[in-house]
This record gives structure tokens, C-alpha cells and sequence, in this order.
């Protein structure tokens, strides 16, 4: 079951889900492809000052046009303004701290 808010459309929380008995607060994002890689935002601009959403919210449903599928992003340990997540390898082939897109993905809308 997915919870919507009923009043105000200025809250933090764009749904919520209950998973194993405990709600779940997730904020909807849409991604943009940049190269390889998905961005999403991770705060709100809020008169023009960066407000992160940590402590507010446990989760980003994400969709990408692009890909046409939604992916699922726990908000600890994210950037505090932007996460890219990576469609392919790196020309360097880097692996370290690379958050892969297939590893979110919940699949399509």
C-alpha cells in the first residue's frame, strides 16, 4: 500500500509505503542523463539556500525519462546537493564508490 499526503503540496514527503510494519517516507525526484550518468537532486532550494532532506525522509523513488524506469535511493550517505547514478563503466575504469543505477532500479512505471 502507498500513502499519499491529503493536505498541503509543499510538504517533504511525497509518499509513503509501509515496509515489514514501519512507514517508509520517500521524496520523488526526476533524473536527467549527463553522459553515463543519472542526476537527481538531493535537496530542495529553498530560497535560494540548499535545504538536504536527511532526517526528513528515508528514500528517493526516482525516474528517469531517459531509461523509462524508477529507481529507489536510501538518502544516508548521499551527497548533500546532487547523486549521480552510473549507466556504465568509467573510461578509467574506477569502481570505488560508484553507485551503479542497476543496483537501485525498481523497474518501470
Amino acid at each position: 500500500m502507498v500513502y499519499l499526503p491529503a493536505f498541503g503540496s509543499n510538504g517533504r514527503i511525497d509518499l509513503i509505503y509501509v515496509n515489514n510494519g514501519h512507514p517508509v517516507r520517500v521524496q520523488c525526484k526526476t533524473a536527467c542523463l549527463i553522459g553515463d550518468t543519472l542526476r537527481f537532486w538531493t535537496c530542495s532550494n529553498t530560497a535560494n539556500t540548499p535545504v538536504p532532506y536527511v532526517g526528513e525522509i528515508d528514500e528517493f523513488g526516482v525516474y528517469s525519462p531517459d531509461t523509462n524506469m524508477v529507481y529507489v535511493v536510501p538518502v544516508e550517505g548521499l551527497p548533500s546537493r546532487a547523486c549521480f547514478l552510473r549507466l556504465a563503466p568509467t573510461r578509467n575504469c574506477q569502481r570505488s564508490g560508484v553507485r551503479w543505477a542497476h543496483g537501485y532500479e525498481l523497474g518501470p512505471p
